[in-house]
């Protein structure tokens, strides 16, 4: 949708035009060495421009406004560091795995768009269960900031709560709905 807002008032138009015929007629009503007919266009064109140059003062400003649809997007944010594997064994993270897939897939038919982020930012389809490290409060800035400015649902965290670098990711300021 297009838009032509002004700074002041859009009648002063009709003041610009009656500027623009005035100044035209003053500067040509005299007589001059050229023909009637090149008198009257240049009447013409100096009318125009000094019409548009006082349309220009007056501040003209074109909005265009274009509105972009997006679904919604869940975001998993899965834990796969090393010490999940040293509690859970293979079979409860493939169950784990499982679910996740199973919930992507729930929430996808309510219309809604999902995607699996490692706390590295990395985006993944299945976890490895082998990082070295927990940084939850970098995974959960990293997909805040990936997804500023886009419709995020909400965020689904699924870790052990054991965080071994970083800052502390209670007090992280999110403002999306987190789920642990």
């Amino acid at each position: 949708m297009q838009r032509l807002l002004f700074e002041s008032s859009p009648l002063l138009i009709f003041l610009c035009a009656a500027a623009g015929l005035g100044y035209a007629y003053v500067l040509y009503k005299a007589r001059h060495t050229w023909s009637k007919t090149v008198n009257r266009i240049l009447f013409g064109l100096r009318a125009i421009l000094v019409f548009f140059l006082a349309v220009l003062l007056l501040g003209p400003v074109l909005k265009l406004i274009s509105n972009q649809y997006e679904k919604p997007t869940w975001v998993y944010l899965i834990d796969s560091s090393a010490s999940i594997a040293e509690v859970l064994d293979s079979a409860s993270r493939q169950k784990i795995v499982e679910e996740v897939n199973a919930s992507r897939k729930a929430i996808a038919e309510q219309g809604y768009e999902t995607q699996v982020f490692d706390l590295t930012g990395n985006q993944m389809e299945s976890p490895g269960f082998n990082a070295a490290s927990s940084d939850i409060n970098q995974g959960i800035q990293h997909v805040v900031h990936q997804f500023e400015g886009r419709n995020l649902a909400g965020l689904v965290l699924l870790s052990d709560g054991i965080y071994n670098s970083g800052a502390s990711p209670v007090y992280a300021p999110v403002r999306v709905p987190v789920y642990a």
